[in-house]
């Protein structure tokens, strides 16, 4: 019922509902999951009591091996800083919250072995190091995301969108072969990223310009937003920054007194107080090839 209310393809892996966030999923909880931390939390509670009899109530049969988990991890990984807030700022865990992390890093660990053995739904192994995953809160599900974006989300990291490639797979379709360019087989992967009509007709371009257009800064005239917290920027060096963007629509030419090129970063700044330049290059890969983009782009 999840997958269909959520618009997953049948064929999808379920686990994507019931990853946490890092492994590009949903964090729901399953039952059996709830259970497993209704029984710790239970088990917690009557440890502490002083009554015998209570004590010596049957153990579940992972009690002793969480047990074990929680006392080498109170004394060599509790001191440890395992985020970025700074030293000193370690907050006290209670040992019950503890003991659930043990049993949800198990029930990921699971998911991660089943998808090793899966043949295309396993991609976000691959990106995991190098690619920050979405943290989809119930506020972005609810308000910000429309149900046809997430249907879409879900399904691309699956590898389970009605491409044809997979419809003819499904059973559904029987021309695989990209209706564009009439060359590649017809994937997701082909049509977002590799399709040369695509690509020639100016429809990446479109996607890397709307990306360009939300990257926000302070107009001519207005003010930033003040904030609390104060980074060290170099574009609070100089009052005078002018910013030129590279668009399919609209492009721009570095002045000549700064540099005699004819290349155009995505995004160009410069300062004559400072006789300072700052380029930027913007990318929108298939995520397995953000790592080859920024020698791509360099080059």
């Amino acid at each position: 019922m999840l997958k269909l209310w959520l618009g997953l393809a049948p064929t999808a892996d379920s686990s994507a509902l019931f990853r946490d966030h890092k492994s590009f999923g949903m964090n729901l909880k399953r039952p059996s999951e709830l259970y497993k931390h209704l029984r710790v939390s239970k088990r917690h509670i009557l440890g502490k009591s002083h009554d015998d009899v209570v004590t010596s109530l049957p153990k579940d049969k992972d009690a002793p091996e969480l047990e074990s988990r929680l006392q080498f991890h109170k004394q060599f990984m509790i001191r440890a800083q395992n985020n970025r807030v700074g030293l000193g700022s370690r907050k006290e865990v209670q040992d019950i919250d503890i003991l659930k992390s043990f049993i949800r890093q198990d029930e990921n660990d699971k998911y991660k072995i089943h998808a090793m053995s899966l043949e295309m739904q396993n991609e976000w192994l691959d990106i995991g190091d190098f690619y920050i995953p979405l943290a989809l809160k119930w506020r972005t599900l609810i308000h910000d995301w429309s149900p046809a974006l997430l249907k879409f989300y879900l399904n691309a990291f699956q590898m389970t969108l009605p491409d044809q490639s997979n419809l003819v797979r499904w059973g559904k379709g029987t021309e695989k072969t990209c209706y564009i360019c009439g060359k590649a087989v017809g994937t997701a992967k082909h049509l977002l990223v590799g399709c040369k009509v695509l690509l020639d007709s100016g429809q990446y371009s479109h996607r890397h310009d709307r990306v360009l257009e939300i990257i926000r800064f302070v107009r001519e005239g207005t003010r930033a937003i003040k904030s609390n917290v104060k980074p060290y920027s170099i574009l609070k060096a100089a009052s005078d920054w002018t910013i030129m963007m590279d668009t399919y629509e609209k492009q721009y030419k570095i002045p000549e007194d700064i540099c005699a090129s004819a290349s155009r970063p995505d995004i160009f700044l410069y300062s004559r107080i400072l006789k300072r330049v700052v380029m930027m290059e913007l990318t929108v890969p298939w995520e397995t090839n953000i790592p080859k983009r920024p020698y791509h782009q360099g080059q």
